[in-house]
């Protein structure tokens, strides 16, 4: 964790991956990104700023996605997620289909620092279940947050949500309604990350990396 850069941005995406194609160049299964969340903590300890994006009609998402991810992210400090090869292989087909963007990309790519291995290799609690997903690990070291009772409350529900909010007849009462958890349920995302970090920041250190429990 010493390798962290601030300022920190705590990055989370949400995409969904269609049988049929919906744009032009994509391919049966490919993750169309619709949502991203990003916490930046501008040093340790800080209070940290929030910024998200959250495609709300038909047209084609990802030009949008990434523009507005690039400014978001600045050109410098540490990205963190959780689970780098998903978020860094989006990355990846988003500079595919949109070359023009390709070199800010490639540079937020090489910023990336995953926080899974961290928790993975170093941590344990008998709270996770065996499971190292962020909706198991965050309960368990940061007792105050949970994602139970949220409207939406995994990447599955987030992407059925984000279909129906284009695709329905709802009113705009739901909309807003289904507008609302998405973006509450990406946003704990990333703050979830800012608190499993601050977290592990004040775990002693030592000798044997085997087996640390947290209280």
């Amino acid at each position: 964790m010493k390798t962290l850069k601030s300022p920190l941005y705590y990055l989370d995406f949400e995409t969904v991956n269609p049988a049929i194609p919906r744009f032009a160049g994509m391919r049966p299964y490919d993750q169309i990104p619709f949502q991203w969340s990003v916490h930046v903590q501008r040093q340790p300890g800080a209070a940290p700023d929030h910024f998200e994006f959250l495609a709300t009609d038909k047209t084609d998402p990802r030009p949008a996605f990434i523009s507005t991810l690039c400014d978001a992210l600045g050109d410098r400090g540490s990205i963190v997620v959780y689970h780098q090869q998903f978020e860094s292989q989006r990355l990846s087909d988003l500079a595919s289909w949109l070359p023009e963007l390709s070199g800010r990309i490639s540079k937020i790519q090489h910023r990336l620092w995953d926080l899974l291995p961290i928790v993975r290799d170093h941590v344990y609690h008998p709270a996770f279940g065996g499971s190292y997903s962020l909706k198991s690990v965050l309960p368990a070291l940061v007792p105050e947050m949970t994602y139970r009772g949220m409207e939406v409350a995994d990447g599955q529900a987030a992407g059925l949500a984000w279909v129906s909010l284009l695709l329905s007849d709802c009113d705009e009462t739901q909309r807003q309604r289904t507008r609302k958890a998405l973006l509450d349920y990406c946003a704990q995302d990333t703050l979830a990350m800012v608190r499993l970090v601050e977290k592990l920041r004040h775990v002693p250190e030592r000798s044997s990396a085997l087996d640390t429990t947290i209280p």
